[in-house]
């Protein structure tokens, strides 16, 4: 059974960076803290490990479907696609991608075996989305520069 001060040291911490996040109009983070305060309220921790280990691969694989919408739509046609790849913009984006990619691997890797970052990723995140016009979709690659950061800073 959980005390009331454990459920408060677990229930806070997602009531505040819910306000937080409404307050900086992050409403992705706003809306994902709800969930999990909700699944937590409503006794549903069963499903967190479910969630932590596939919600990632779902929200990828949601981002990767809004990404290949415009395939299927024509607004980009083979023609295009191979040209794209070939010209100099297209293989910055490449080169951004293997970045990327790698980037976000060292994030999922770091927030493992260091979830003490979490708070200052999310913080990051929120200050980026308020004052600098970021998008929320980047936790894991800001998870992915900090461990390139420690890399380079904490040996």
């Amino acid at each position: 059974m959980i005390n009331g001060r454990d459920k408060m040291d677990t229930v806070l911490p997602l009531l505040l960076i819910f306000v937080i996040a409404l307050l900086t109009k992050n409403n992705l983070l706003a809306a994902a803290a709800a969930i999990v305060f909700f699944l937590k309220l409503m006794r549903l921790t069963r499903f967190f490990p479910l969630v932590q280990v596939r919600g990632i691969e779902a929200g990828l694989l949601l981002l990767t479907v809004a990404l290949l919408i415009p395939f299927a739509n024509g607004e980009v046609t083979l023609k295009e696609l191979i040209h794209s790849i070939f010209s100099p913009l297209g293989m910055l984006a490449i080169v951004g991608g293997l970045l990327g990619a790698y980037l976000n691997s060292q994030g999922l890797d770091f927030l493992a075996v260091q979830p003490s970052i979490i708070p200052g990723v999310l913080l990051g995140v929120m200050v980026s989305v308020s004052f600098f016009g970021g998008v929320s979709v980047g936790p894991i690659m800001a998870a992915g520069i900090a461990a390139l950061l420690a890399k380079l800073f904490l040996r």
